[in-house]
């Protein structure tokens, strides 16, 4: 009787550990993934100094102080000053709020969009899909920096009209994702068995299809808000982005190409920034994309 126990015990003890909650076993993968997790913590340093920039920044951003202009770093100035006299430092930490802000909202209005149209495309097929498919394929014959140029010439400066341009641009993307996603599950069992009790098309996409695929999404997403970083940087450097005296990066990068010679900490300490949140958010998406996949497990 003592044996039969300690089996049952030991039966049940296995199938506990053998039967891991979603969650738990998707914490486990996460931080097994060393690019993962050093992706989340260089995040969670740029989400922490953007959030608490007043608290960290030693000056205010936008004070002009012209005896000290170009000063290199030192004790007072850890990044030195600008051509006006403003502290690097402290427009680098507000500059973060602007290139994470521009990054989140452009991959959110892309994705809604994207999402829509490519479950659509791709649930209907037929004239709906070439149609759909065939617009994002004329938007991704020209380069997203082209296009978000015209955009920007188009809606003005500012910065909800570069989240509207590097938004629109980047909807194809997530479309055709989206699209093969859906054309790869839209014919499983369950689908099918939710059509034959009386779905209807739209709970079919959103409720039973959509939810299936969103593993790509997620990577694409997270890997996408590196991509309108790097955009929103670029409109700045060219002199399309944010207005100043706004603190942006890109706009900080334009500003101090023509002192690169004399001055090259003027343009080092932002595309150091730059390039810190692209490889965060990068390493996350690539850590994602291996914890997601089911292959792997």
């Amino acid at each position: 009787m003592e044996i039969q126990l300690k089996d049952s015990n030991t039966s049940d003890a296995a199938s506990l550990a053998v039967h891991k909650s979603p969650v738990v076993e998707f914490l486990e993968r996460f931080f097994r993934s060393n690019s993962a997790v050093i992706g989340l913590v260089l995040l969670l340093i740029l989400v922490a100094a953007a959030l608490f920039a007043p608290v960290f920044a030693p000056y205010d951003p936008y004070e002009s102080n012209m005896p000290n202009a170009l000063t290199a770093p030192n004790s007072a100035h850890l990044m030195g000053t600008d051509e006006l006299g403003r502290d690097i430092f402290s427009r680098i930490l507000y500059g973060a709020r602007i290139s994470l802000v521009v990054g989140v909202q452009a991959v959110s209005l892309a994705l809604i969009c994207g999402v829509v149209l490519g479950a659509v495309a791709g649930y209907y097929g037929g004239k709906v899909d070439t149609v759909i498919m065939g617009f994002m394929d004329v938007m991704l014959s020209f380069p997203s920096i082209l296009l978000a140029i015209a955009f920007m010439t188009v809606l003005g400066r500012g910065i909800d009209k570069a989240v509207i341009a590097i938004g629109i641009v980047s909807i194809p993307q997530y479309a055709r994702i989206v699209r093969s996603s859906v054309l790869s599950v839209k014919e499983n069992v369950y689908v099918t068995a939710a059509r034959a009790i009386g779905n209807g098309d739209g709970r079919l996409i959103f409720v039973h299809i959509l939810p299936n695929v969103l593993a790509p999404i997620i990577v694409r997403a997270t890997i996408g808000i590196s991509d309108a970083i790097l955009e929103a940087a670029a409109l700045g450097f060219l002199g399309l982005g944010v207005a100043p005296p706004t603190a942006e990066w890109g706009t900080m990068l334009g500003s101090g190409r023509q002192t690169i010679f004399n001055a090259p900490h003027i343009v080092t300490f932002p595309g150091l920034a730059i390039t810190m949140t692209v490889m965060a958010f990068n390493l996350l998406g690539d850590g994602l994309r291996d914890v997601l996949d089911p292959r792997l497990k």
